[in-house]
């Protein structure tokens, strides 16, 4: 099996691109099934966030897609130009995919490095695959251990100290602009994942009154309760009164999972006179935005998008980058031996292929044997010298087989172990016979459990005790 990943992200698509991109959890079912209809053979994980869109494959060797092939279909599944996605898509082939889905999971390929957010969107996108039926052992096993590195990771360094995430950055961003805010009224547009936390984090500036609006109103009532924001302090309103409340405010917050702008700078503009010359601060922390990018252009509005927060990002980083040096040192050695397993188990899986054909050839053979003995042999000892014969081809295999799949041992980190898998593949023809993927375990939190000792391939009486 060869794992892929092709996708964008924040450091090689802009804005408008990603926004173009981006799959939203309710439309992942849609988005696995056309691939699992397109690609039958090939498992697959979408993974979008504000910050990238990625398709994790896993196939047989000969098998689609291509590099090629993932790159149309995500064009054509988003309705992009293919040409705009080939100078921005990146592809990973094997340890590069698998170490990328692991630094991804672990915050160490996010806007804000050590993020924890990116953890359960990988987990989620994960169990929606899962649920889809697009994910076998191959995407099992590295997910499920992507998964269990990251937790480590957070758990036993300082990386995610402070629980940095683009909800923080972004309300550093507007302290950085304003002196203070107890004399403003902050409005949070949205009270999902992204809208807590930007709102948990917004509450430390001490507004002079917050105000939170959601398109289900019980969810902004509830994470209003939540956080203890009182009617006097402002706490939830009903979505119908959003254009009141924009002529209200002084900072807007928007992060919603709208897959359309919801504020339209034809919606704000008479708005504006309202609010006689009163600057307007946006933030726009979604993607795709919730903020039409041509709100910039009216007067007395600033708006701002994710993009706008590298700079604080950038300083956010000071006095981390050995910390990060060590912990990508960690992923690194986590997502190597995850790809080990995975080749071992491929290996393994040919290696028992190749034990089967050719004590399929040597049954052939002690047949034809048998058959040219014929009369020659007592009647008597007939069964006797057929499992004599059956015991020499079994001992001749194991003998034939020993020395080469002795260089194969698990305890040889340096083994060239996808060389090997393809010269098996070709010298014996066995990819029908070894690329069959069994289904997949229900979804865990623990990893896949530790492998009897000895070789995948051995048979029971080869492995150690």
């Amino acid at each position: 099996m060869r794992v892929l990943m092709l996708g964008i992200n924040h450091r090689t698509a802009p804005l408008a691109l990603r926004e173009k991109l981006a799959i939203s959890e309710q439309q992942l079912p849609a988005t696995l099934a056309r691939f699992a209809e397109r690609f039958a053979e090939a498992q697959c994980v979408v993974l979008s966030t504000c910050n990238r869109t990625e398709l994790y494959v896993a196939r047989p060797t000969h098998s689609a897609p291509s590099g090629d092939e993932l790159r149309r279909f995500l064009a054509e599944h988003r309705g992009v130009d293919e040409a705009l996605l080939s100078g921005a898509a990146i592809l990973r082939e094997q340890d590069q995919a698998v170490g990328h889905l692991f630094h991804v999971a672990a915050g160490l390929d996010s806007m804000v490095l050590g993020e924890t957010q990116v953890l359960g969107q990988v987990r989620r996108a994960y169990e929606a695959a899962s649920a889809a039926g697009t994910v076998g052992r191959v995407l099992h096993q590295v997910f499920q251990q992507a998964i269990a590195a990251a937790k480590r990771l957070h758990h036993t360094t300082g990386i995610s100290a402070g629980r940095q995430s683009v909800g923080s950055v972004g309300v550093e961003f507007i302290r950085q602009v304003f002196e203070t805010l107890e004399d403003k009224t902050l409005l949070c547009i949205g009270a999902g994942e992204v809208g807590k936390v930007v709102l948990q984090h917004a509450l430390r500036l001490q507004p002079g009154r917050v105000l939170l609006v959601n398109r289900t109103a019980e969810r902004a009532t509830a994470l209003a309760a939540k956080l203890g924001l009182s009617a006097e302090q402002g706490g939830a309103r009903p979505w119908d009164a959003l254009d009141e409340l924009l002529i209200e405010s002084d900072v807007v917050l928007a992060s919603t999972g709208a897959s359309a702008p919801i504020v339209s700078a034809s919606r704000l503009k008479p708005l504006l006179r309202k609010r006689r010359g009163r600057p307007l601060f946006m933030l726009d922390a979604a993607l795709p935005r919730d903020l039409d990018p041509a709100i910039g252009s009216l007067s007395n509005v600033y708006l701002y998008n994710l993009d706008d927060l590298r700079p604080v990002v950038e300083r956010s980083l000071e006095g981390r980058r050995d910390e990060i040096d060590r912990c990508r040192a960690q992923v690194r050695g986590a997502a190597g031996a995850c790809m080990n397993a995975v080749q071992h188990q491929d290996i393994g899986r040919l290696v028992r292929a190749l034990r089967h054909r050719l004590h399929e050839i040597a049954d052939d053979e002690r047949r034809r044997t048998a058959r040219k003995l014929g009369d020659a042999v007592d009647p008597h000892v007939a069964g006797e010298v057929e499992a004599l014969l059956d015991e020499h081809t079994r001992r001749l295999i194991n003998k034939v087989l020993h020395l080469p799949l002795s260089r194969l041992d698990a305890n040889d980190p340096e083994a060239p172990l996808g060389f090997y898998a393809a010269a098996l593949r070709r010298l014996f023809d066995l990819e029908d016979a070894a690329s069959a993927d069994a289904p997949p375990p229900e979804p865990s939190q623990q990893p896949p459990p530790t492998p009897a000792p000895g070789p995948a391939w051995a048979e029971p009486s080869e492995r150690r005790a």
